[in-house]
């Protein structure tokens, strides 16, 4: 999910990207480090990046990324909507954005859920989860 801004005083237009940490980092080619500088994004910061992310996962969080960029005019059209061909993300949310944040979300089960997922059982029922999460944290998450 992608909202584009005119700043506040600036005479430019910015994108602020939300969504799966997975995705979202892929479109990242920086970083913003804890100083708030503007960092590249090398091998190393990715797999570091990546691994937390799979830690998160493993721990039941669900994770979600924040990036943004400040908008060249002529990308993605002149109301910057243009889509790439066959695809459900916008020119402008592709490529060349600058990580904010990685956050670690808890899901708590509901109190009913696990005598609910008991009694289906019981009664030949077969249960089975759907999810749109990371396949690390809908394991961790099913245990």
């Amino acid at each position: 999910m992608s909202t584009i801004i005119n700043p506040i005083g600036a005479d430019i237009k910015r994108i602020h990207i939300k969504g799966a940490s997975e995705i979202v980092l892929e479109s990242c080619t920086h970083y913003v480090d804890a100083n708030g500088d503007k960092q590249p994004i090398d091998d190393q910061m990715k797999n570091l990046l990546m691994d937390t992310i799979k830690s998160y996962a493993k721990n039941a969080l669900r994770t979600i990324a924040f990036a943004y960029k400040d908008l060249d005019s002529a990308i993605g059209g002149p109301t910057h909507e243009e889509m790439i061909e066959g695809s459900k993300i916008a020119v402008v949310e592709e490529s060349d954005n600058i990580l904010i944040a990685i956050a670690g979300i808890m899901d708590i089960i509901r109190e009913e859920v696990p005598g609910a997922v008991s009694q289906c059982n019981y009664a030949g029922v077969r249960v089975r989860m759907v999810t749109g999460d990371n396949k690390i944290t809908a394991i961790a998450i099913a245990k």
